[in-house]
């Protein structure tokens, strides 16, 4: 008896001190405590640092499965698209305006401070990411396309407070914390973001996490806790998404299930920078697969080492490669939006010159062909798949070309940057002349128009657009 009342005694011991270390601790620390300047802009741009060291590999078995379970799935509206084109403009001195076709610019927020614009699939709101004059007070919002309704999505503080990625080992280095990828889930008024901090030293590490947003309702919720995400794509109606990360990519379906893991590994890509190489997959037009093309694991090492273009099955079977072969040094090959002919590029002669061979190739084999020579780059497929337009590097000049039609055509007016393919045969793009900056629209058979002037200021102006 004695000894069966000690046993009890100690079972009531542990499960008091059990219960005591399971209360929360609270942090006195708040993010008006951090206070220090950014850091200045890191930059992308290559440098001549030697081949850092590919991260180990994870096998599947040590990764965590987590499947969120979200409190309630997208919100699903009933308008996919709007009845016109429609366009958010963030301009060179930080304002925002929307503007829509048959109408006129339209001055939504006037403050000065706004960076980053999105709209949703039916053009009926807009979210925007705010950045104070020091670049450390970051916040996201929304409002309405006609300018009412404006809200507060994340605040600063809220940035601050979320999560890190478990890689960050001091939390004091962080300064900010910003949104990095922003978009909307195709049919819905959900918008999905990723995050990442910034340092009060060079340094890029973004958290590989994800939040949804119901833009009406203001509801925020995690879906994927850092370092269980990564860039994000999603399927054109909506139900799935490729999850990418540097050495892998995972499909999930957007309601939080299905995880399929590893649909494709491949080794860690070296950048030469302190960004790590993020692959970008296609959907197909009926979210039925993918493609992806990955550069060789040293785009300056071996000069013959080849891209590798895969197909990625949807049931979460291995990826397939389709085609295999070299192209100029850190290069790598577009894709068209069919997904069964792509464009590349050979050099021709020594590095130095800066010569390329612009090339169409297509997925079902057989060899190459020719479009042009230069010192050249490729911009983007329009969405026929057989329009596309690319650029010459010095001067730089933009040209729109057609698959298998000799000669090109001219943009009217030039430097212009950020071109964007509306339809196969409509774009925009922004033009600089001197210091101010207009937004144009043209087409492939008239002279582009001025939609709005974007101002002189310091701000490097952008865009986003919605098309019936």
């Amino acid at each position: 008896m004695k000894l069966k009342n000690q046993i009890l005694v100690l079972f009531i011991v542990i499960f008091i001190t059990s219960l005591a270390c399971s209360i929360p601790l609270t942090n006195e620390n708040t993010a008006e405590e951090i206070s220090k300047q950014a850091a200045t802009a890191v930059a992308a741009t290559l440098t001549a640092l030697a081949p850092v060291e590919a991260p180990t590999a994870v096998t599947e078995s040590e990764i965590p499965i987590i499947t969120p379970i979200p409190d309630t799935e997208p919100t699903i509206i009933i308008k996919s698209k709007p009845d016109e084109l429609r366009l958010a403009i963030v301009d060179s001195d930080g304002n925002l305006s929307t503007w829509q076709e048959g109408g006129s610019v339209n001055l939504i927020v006037n403050k000065g401070d706004v960076t980053n614009a999105v709209l949703s699939p039916d053009g009926e709101w807009v979210v925007f990411t705010r950045k104070s004059a020091n670049g450390i007070d970051i916040s996201l919002w929304a409002i309405r396309f006609d300018g009412s309704e404006q809200k507060s999505l994340v605040s600063h503080v809220d940035f601050m407070s979320m999560p890190m990625n478990p890689e960050i080992t001091d939390v004091y280095s962080v300064v900010t914390v910003s949104p990095y990828m922003i978009e909307f889930i195709p049919g819905t008024h959900t918008v999905v973001f990723n995050t990442y901090p910034q340092f009060n030293a060079p340094g890029f590490l973004d958290n590989k996490d994800l939040w949804y947003i119901n833009v009406e309702s203001g509801e925020r919720r995690s879906f994927l806790s850092p370092g269980q995400a990564g860039h994000f794509y999603f399927s054109p109606d909506g139900t799935q998404m490729a999850l990418v990360t540097p050495t892998q990519i995972d499909l999930l379906n957007t309601d939080g299930s299905n995880r399929r893991y590893d649909v494709l590994t491949h080794p860690f890509v070296y950048t030469y920078s302190e960004f790590a190489y993020h692959a970008i997959p296609l959907w197909s037009a009926d979210g039925t697969f993918l493609r992806v093309s990955i550069p060789p694991q040293d785009p300056l090492g071996d000069a013959s080492a080849p891209i590798n273009i895969y197909h990625l099955y949807i049931d979460g079977s291995p990826a397939s490669l389709l085609i295999s072969h070299p192209v100029a040094p850190l290069d790598n090959a577009i894709l068209a939006p069919d997904l069964n002919h792509y464009s590349f590029k050979q050099q021709i002669g020594d590095a130095a010159d800066n010569l390329f061979s612009l090339r169409f190739a297509d997925l079902s084999g057989g060899a190459s062909t020719e479009f042009t020579t230069g010192s050249l780059g490729f911009g983007e497929w329009a969405p026929d798949s057989s329009h596309f337009y690319f650029f010459n590097w010095n001067p730089r000049d933009y040209f729109i070309g057609q698959l298998g039609v000799p000669g090109v055509i001219a943009l009217d007016v030039n430097p212009v940057m950020n071109f964007k393919w509306i339809t196969s045969d409509q774009f925009f793009f922004i033009f600089q002349s001197g210091m101010n900056y207009q937004l144009r629209m043209g087409t492939l058979s008239t002279p582009s128009v001025e939609i709005a002037n974007l101002g002189s200021g310091l701000i490097s102006p952008i865009y986003d657009f919605v098309s019936p």
